[in-house]
């Protein structure tokens, strides 16, 4: 039996720190490389109908949401 293939190291698209990388595909098409606990925060998010990155609330979603990125709310 061999063991599981681990997910690629590199810096996570949001926390930018070095981990272990998920792909993440938004409902906009959106697709970034997160490490687990971001993959988690944005998927959560998302379901709430938040913007996940400032690039997503500015391209794709409403003006609260861009608001409440330039805020500091998120």
């Amino acid at each position: 039996m061999t063991p599981a293939a681990q997910p690629p190291l590199g810096d996570c698209q949001l926390c930018r720190t070095r981990r272990h990388l998920f792909r993440h595909k938004s409902g906009d098409r959106l697709v970034r490389n997160l490490c687990g606990s971001c993959h988690g925060a944005a998927t959560a998010t998302e379901e709430r109908g938040g913007a996940v990155d400032f690039d997503q609330a500015l391209t794709h979603g409403p003006d609260d949401d861009l608001l409440s990125w330039l805020r500091g709310d998120l």
